[in-house]
């Protein structure tokens, strides 16, 4: 079940106040991810991974997309950088949003 979306601040303040607030809901993201692995025969530590985060506003269907290069990695090195590419991929995100449903201020 989605969530209404609401305004932050309360009436007494100004419209454009309120806008700066404005924040994209985590509710409304689906957070897509992949990548892929490759490895070296006869060196079993030099497994290549790549990273693939896909970030998706569901009401709007829109959505970004990143991918690292195949390099050697660890699995937990491959979460570490998901999460790094979830946060940079966070604001591109809340700015195609903000574009898209025409949010003053962004």
């Amino acid at each position: 079940m989605q969530r209404p979306c609401s305004v932050q601040g309360s009436r007494d303040e100004g419209h454009v106040s309120r806008m700066k607030k404005w924040k994209l809901d985590e509710a409304d993201v689906c957070q897509m991810g992949g990548g892929g692995y490759m490895k070296s025969h006869g060196h079993p530590t030099k497994t290549k991974r790549s990273v693939e985060v896909t970030l998706v506003h569901t009401p709007t269907g829109i959505r970004v997309t990143l991918q690292s290069p195949l390099e050697s990695m660890s699995r937990p090195d491959a979460a570490k950088m998901r999460a790094r590419m979830r946060m940079e991929l966070w604001p591109k995100l809340e700015e195609l949003v903000a574009k898209h449903l025409r949010i003053p201020g962004r």
